[in-house]
């Protein structure tokens, strides 16, 4: 399968997302629900809140002997082309419609009553119903040139709900006690203009709060809000039980889909199958599937729809790659970037113009911000966790002050790229921005953007040596104190590790590799340089081990799987890299050994 379909699930489709308890509840207390009664289904867009509907409806009003009838409403399509009005009375004309269909009473003395109220209502507005079709409509007509209530007025409304009672009455009268409800399922309301949803909710109150009506609406509390902010004002902490009031008094009870309980590990499971992104077999890897999930944890999120759109981009990647075959690692840093893709556009962006992002600096902020100031009192009491340690992530949170929305997901952020950084040295011998350029040429076609990104080959910027290296520190205005450490801390590891030492000197860090290494992994040691500190990340299988050796270490990665251990150099421990010589020597000779 090339992609998915991003349509409602059908009654008959598995519960993939495994809410059966959730669904099942609440068609229980349908059941045995007194009449009227109103329930909200609330959800943001695209979180399952249809194909909740469709669950409810096929257990209640479909199988054989159900015992409700059903009223299916989409909203959206009654309001194409139509004014707020127009919309409002054919949602009136469509429901009478229905309900006259599926009685067969549009022919009976209670159902030319209920026709004749809706043609009153309708030339109320203005004689828009000339638009409209159907045999209410054609009945209306009829019934206004004998009717005396051809004035719009309440009386108008109240007539059309009486006779409406009376159709329903009789259709539970003559169902031969079958039947004991109608159940009307009001759809994609959150796709309305929110004023417009919201007339529809009070319309639903005034006209249709009748014995034996239950009504299921899909609709998101935040459109609500929006659509009450011309009676209201905007919401405040102040005039907020006004809005509250209001929806409480549509809506009886309120469910809201579950989605922090929906299995999203097991959804995603089925999509990336079914578009063969990753074989059925690397999945059944319980690790391998926490590991997706907790990347979509940290960006896309769980809604359903997005997580559809995230199959379809991996989808179309793989089917672009063909033949050419990428590692598992590889695949996990792809699918990563795809999903800061989509959830971080203008992280992502950044990323395409300057791929190591552990080289954003302070030049690269201000470029991004464009003279915006920040506030970074709360940097400093975050420099102390491991999220913000490091001057990298540090401007990555000074670039996320640039929106509400990253300034919110600041911390996800930081932990997806720090999950993308200690995965590349899984990868193969080659630098970070390298193998991400290589990557993100196959993700960037999937790309949602305002900008035309042309991304061409960059030159390698690599220093000769440890004092051409420290002369642009100089020029960065680094301390000599951390500049005269870090040549001791290179000519220590030169003498000690010999000729097999490769050292690399490039903008963002100095790679240390061991050139006789019998795995695919030659890199050993990567050094960073702060303005006050120097982080030494070893490369080990074994980070656990030197944590306790090394209790000021900081562990990246998985036991049993290339991660690190991040030691720093100092002054509060006099930048003594000596104490860390003996994990150097042992780690670097067992990159010799098979």
């Amino acid at each position: 399968m090339a992609s998915i379909v991003d349509k409602p699930k059908e009654s008959n489709q598995g519960d993939l997302l495994e809410i059966e308890k959730y669904t099942n509840g609440l068609i229980k207390f349908i059941e045995s629900s007194a009449t009227p009664i109103t329930i909200g289904v609330q959800g943001e867009w695209g979180s399952g809140k249809t194909s909740l509907l469709n669950t409810i409806k096929q257990d209640l009003c479909d199988k054989e002997g159900a015992e409700h009838y059903a009223i299916w409403l989409n909203t959206w399509e009654y309001s194409l082309l139509s004014s707020p009005d127009e919309t409002l009375i054919k949602i009136i004309s469509g429901l009478v419609s229905q309900i006259g269909e599926l009685t067969k009473n549009q022919n009976s003395e209670n159902g030319k009553k209920a026709a004749a109220a809706l043609g009153s209502l309708m030339k109320g507005f203005g004689g828009v119903m000339g638009g409209f079709s159907g045999k209410a409509i054609e009945m209306a007509g009829n019934a206004i040139e004998t009717s005396s209530a051809d004035k719009p007025s309440d009386n108008s409304i109240k007539a059309l709900r009486i006779a409406l009672q009376e159709v329903i009455d009789e259709a539970i009268k003559n169902s031969n006690s079958s039947k004991r409800a109608f159940i009307f399922f009001i759809d994609d309301l959150d796709r309305l203009d929110p004023a417009v949803a919201v007339s529809i909710l009070e319309l639903i109150k005034n006209l249709f709060d009748l014995k034996s009506c239950i009504f299921v609406l899909a609709i998101d509390y935040g459109v609500v809000v929006k659509g009450l902010q011309s009676k209201f004002g905007k919401m405040t902490e102040e005039n907020e039980w006004e809005f509250r009031a209001f929806f409480d008094k549509i809506i009886q009870l309120p469910f809201s889909m579950p989605i922090s309980d929906y299995n999203i590990a097991k959804y995603l499971q089925s999509l990336l199958v079914d578009v063969k992104y990753f074989d059925k077999s690397d999945l059944e890897d319980k690790k391998a599937l926490t590991r997706i999930s907790e990347i979509v944890g940290l960006s896309v999120g769980t809604n359903p729809r997005t997580l559809k759109r995230l199959a379809n981009s991996v989808s179309l990647i793989e089917i672009i790659r063909g033949e050419q075959k990428i590692t598992s690692e590889e695949r996990f840093i792809e699918f990563a970037l795809i999903c800061i893709q989509i959830a971080y556009p203008l992280i992502y962006s950044l990323i395409q113009k300057e791929s190591d992002f552990t080289s954003w600096n302070e030049q690269f902020v201000y470029a991004v911000l464009k003279n915006k100031k920040i506030d970074e009192s709360d940097l400093e009491t975050l420099k102390e966790s491991e999220e913000f340690d490091e001057d990298w992530e540090q401007n990555v949170w000074r670039i996320c002050q640039i929106s509400t929305f990253l300034k919110q997901r600041t911390y996800q952020l930081s932990k997806l790229l720090n999950f993308i950084k200690d995965n590349i040295p899984n990868v193969k011998d080659e630098e970070m921005g390298e193998t991400l350029d290589r990557l993100l040429s196959m993700s960037s076609v999937t790309s949602v953007s305002a900008d035309n990104i042309v991304k061409t080959k960059k030159e390698k910027v690599r220093y000769d040596s440890i004092e051409v290296y420290s002369n642009i520190l100089r020029g960065d205005k680094y301390s000599e104190e951390v500049i005269e450490n870090l040549t001791k801390l290179i000519k220590t590891l030169e003498n000690t590790l010999g000729d097999s030492a490769s050292v690399t000197y490039a903008p963002s860090r100095i790679n240390i590799k061991n050139l006789n290494s019998v795995h695919r992994r030659k890199a050993f040691l990567y050094i960073a340089v702060q303005k006050k500190k120097i982080i030494c990340s070893l490369l080990t299988e074994e980070a656990e081990k030197w944590a306790s050796s090394y209790p000021e270490g900081k562990t990246e990665g998985r036991a049993g799987r290339i991660g690190g251990i991040n030691l720093p150099l100092s002054k509060e421990n006099n930048f003594n890299f000596e104490q860390y010589m003996p994990a150097f020597e042992e780690e670097f000779k067992k990159m010799e050994e098979a």
